[in-house]
């Protein structure tokens, strides 16, 4: 009897073992924190450190030439490695020149073979030599005639990097389907960049922003529908979901008062202005309005705690790998807070 017993309550612990060690690596899936090269992104690092397992560092942009241009953010590197957090170097197609993100100069770095790589071997020299641990590659504002172009591009780049052991992912726009007509969406093509990519971070957030209406930031219903889609053309286990740390402020008369709110900011205008916030039930996102100084009506969309949690549910019930958030810097533990109930 004492030996059945023995075997019974060795079997048993070694159930509980099994499922816990289950459990542990269900909820040990990817967190992933973009940071600037400023001193805010490093004090959150240091402040929050514990929610996260990755951060990406979006210091890195590229000249037409191939070559890679920007700050290597040190600190925060030493501070990740010492914390045992994985690092991305983030590689932009963003010119300063003219502001926003250039198709153009995706384009040439693309199609011209002397510039892919050097742009290639640029990368690998980076990620050698500070030990990031993978490269993210962010192109915005891609050209519709560049799909193909952009999906032979990233096979070339992953596998150059993968012979080095580095790690590829790609930062893609948020859809729910595949739509010629849609210019900002459509140079995308899903199941081939999941192909050859790591992982796929999808940017699930600025459904709405101050160049249109006002809504909400990424409602409910929305990333569903792009989450949806994105498991169905690329392995779930390389998805990553976007989670926005910020909401938008519209100024209803004067457009150029418009502008995006950081999550601390967002939290002393409500103090400020005396708004009262309310729940939208629809996008599952919350909003208010206030009158400024000149007058002028203004209609805030944002995320609070309990949104961000019940949003970043999602990424069990997809059972992607993981999410990101956009961006470190003007955050409180709070948000954090929500994020690892919501991904637990």
């Amino acid at each position: 009897m004492k030996k059945w017993l023995i075997i019974a309550v060795s079997l048993a612990i070694a159930i509980v073992l099994f499922m816990y060690t289950k459990t542990e690596a269900k909820a040990a899936g990817m967190t992933l924190g973009y940071t600037t090269g400023d001193t805010a992104s490093y004090n959150s690092l240091t402040k929050y450190h514990k929610y996260i397992n990755s951060i990406a560092t979006d210091t890195f942009a590229f000249d037409k030439n191939g070559r890679v241009i920007g700050d290597v953010p040190s600190k925060q590197l030493t501070y990740a490695k010492k914390n045992k957090i994985k690092t991305w170097a983030v590689i932009s197609n963003y010119n300063d020149a003219i502001y926003d993100f250039d198709g153009n100069l995706a384009h040439r770095v693309m199609t011209d073979k002397t510039a892919r790589k050097r742009f290639t071997d640029q990368l690998i020299s980076l990620a050698k030599k500070h030990h990031y641990y993978g490269v993210n590659i962010d192109f915005e504002a891609v050209n519709p005639k560049d799909r193909s172009a952009y999906s032979s591009f990233i096979q070339y780049v992953s596998q150059a990097l993968k012979k080095k052991h580095i790690k590829t992912m790609v930062s893609l726009p948020a859809k729910s389907a595949d739509n010629k007509n849609d210019d900002w969406s459509w140079p995308y093509d899903y199941a081939k960049i999941g192909k050859y990519a790591d992982y796929v971070q999808v940017m699930t957030y600025d459904e709405h922003g101050i160049w249109g209406e006002p809504g909400s930031v990424a409602s409910t219903s929305w990333i569903k529908r792009s989450l949806q889609f994105s498991v169905k053309k690329i392995k779930a286990n390389k998805v990553i979901m976007g989670v926005p740390a910020y909401g938008y402020d519209w100024d209803l008369k004067d457009g150029s008062g418009s502008s995006a709110r950081e999550w601390n900011d967002i939290k002393s205008l409500i103090k400020k202005q005396k708004a009262k916030p309310a729940f939208n039930k629809k996008t599952g996102s919350m909003t208010f309005s206030y009158i400024d100084k000149k007058k002028h009506k203004h209609v805030v969309w944002y995320e609070n705690e309990k949104t961000i949690e019940t949003k970043s549910r999602l990424a069990k019930q997809y059972k992607i790998a993981g999410v990101s958030v956009y961006a470190l810097g003007h955050e409180s533990e709070s948000f954090w807070k929500s994020v690892q109930k919501g991904t637990k």
